[in-house]
């Protein structure tokens, strides 16, 4: 057939694992950051603000970045791009080795793993909505998969590397990871299936599918101009924004555990085990969005994460925290549909452009949430507030959800 290689083996799914290779080693570094927070705050005597604040910092640059990151990918493709990001990122943790003053934690972390990380998120997923229409849903579940993979090992295996070498040394291997595992990842990746004498899903002729009842073309693409002048896309944003919120007190649950007088290593695996149940989540929810559209399993992903949240606020046994990492993590498998929205509404030239600008949503929340869950625990000595205002957002964001209407609709 058209399209397929002489392995029988349609090359878009290697794209696909190279991808979720590269984001699960991403993802697993950045989820991680909370496994080091009370490391960072204990020995170096930082408040939980400050280290907070090289997390905020780290989201801003990163999703904002993310712009630019989708151009380049655009025009130079991924495998220039993706191994950047890994270089980047590697030298980052290795320079957070060697940190002792806030500062250095603040350019190190804060811009430079951060820029690394930018070129790697945006590229990696608009790459693979490039490689697939009627099974996009399918192929972006299992590529942001490998977030869940990589959640779900490095935060135990880190505490780990933390009892037995310390997190200097712990941050050194990080950066020996990203090189030995991302780099060879990353020069297989391909941005267009025509660079293999290829065709989207490996079949001839596809070029059209349909979502919630509405013709998508990919030949009828919006200009980056043209999407942002959009109602529904601000209305995404804004969802993406929100989404972000269960992070702010993501980057500080194992020391809200720990404050319970929870083991750290149990804290550690209850945070990992929210990656498992993502890799379900996003196969699940991906799955269910090709069949019925994705309005209804990202109204679905937002009341999980609502009610999950507000369970946060009585949690104090091992048993009540793992099952809301498990729970929130596979509502957290409901990110997959905002890439594949994009793709479906606006079409592909400019996807890697679009996605890049609603990822900035992505980083305003991510940004604000860690950093006054902080302030809020050092000022009133509980992240109770924090939780309930996350809560109280997150059913705002339920709402909004039901009144998602295809891009075109709105023109």
């Amino acid at each position: 057939m058209a399209g397929k290689p002489k392995t029988g083996i349609f090359y878009g799914w290697v794209i696909v694992a190279a991808a979720s290779t590269i984001l699960a080693l991403q993802w697993g570094c950045n989820d991680s950051y909370g496994i080091f927070l009370t490391e960072l705050c204990r020995d170096l005597g930082w408040t939980k603000t400050a280290v907070s604040g090289a997390y905020s910092l780290f989201c801003i640059i990163s999703c904002i970045l993310g712009i630019v990151a989708g151009r380049l990918n655009d025009r130079y493709g991924p495998r220039l791009i993706l191994m950047i990001s890994i270089i980047v990122m590697g030298i980052g943790y290795a320079l957070m080795s060697t940190i002792n003053t806030l500062w250095q934690l603040y350019i190190f972390y804060g811009v430079i793993v951060a820029i690394g990380t930018s070129l790697g998120w945006v590229p990696a997923i608009s790459t693979v909505c490039r490689w697939f229409i009627r099974k996009r849903g399918m192929a972006l579940g299992i590529t942001e998969a490998g977030i869940g993979v990589g959640t779900f090992i490095m935060p135990p295996l880190i505490q780990l590397f933390i009892i037995k070498f310390g997190w200097r040394i712990s941050y050194f291997i990080l950066a020996g990871l990203l090189f030995v595992l991302g780099l060879p990842a990353s020069r297989l990746t391909r941005l267009n299936p025509s660079e293999k004498g290829l065709y989207p899903d490996g079949m001839k002729g596809t070029t059209e599918s349909k979502r919630d009842g509405k013709l998508i073309s990919n030949t009828k693409d919006f200009t980056f101009k043209q999407a942002i002048r959009t109602r529904q896309f601000w209305l995404l944003f804004s969802l993406y924004a929100i989404s972000a919120l269960p992070f702010g007190i993501w980057v500080h649950l194992k020391a809200y555990m720990v404050s319970f007088g929870i083991a750290e290593m149990t804290a550690a695996t209850a945070i990992g085990l929210s990656g498992g149940a993502y890799v379900a989540g996003a196969m699940v929810i991906s799955k269910l969005s090709d069949r019925i559209g994705r309005k209804a399993p990202l109204f679905i992903s937002f009341l999980l994460m609502a009610v999950m949240m507000l369970w946060l606020v009585k949690a104090r046994q091992p048993w009540e925290f793992y099952l809301f990492s498990t729970i929130i993590g596979f509502s957290w498998g409901g990110f997959v549909l905002f890439p594949a929205i994009i793709a479906d509404w606006f079409g592909m030239k400019f996807h890697g452009s679009i996605y890049g600008m609603l990822d900035v949503g992505w980083g305003i929340g991510g940004a604000a949430a860690p950093l006054l869950a902080g302030y809020i625990c050092d000022t009133t000595g509980s992240y109770e507030l924090a939780i309930v205002m996350g809560a109280t957002l997150l059913f705002i964001g339920t709402g909004l959800s039901l009144i998602l209407k295809p891009g075109r609709e709105c023109l």
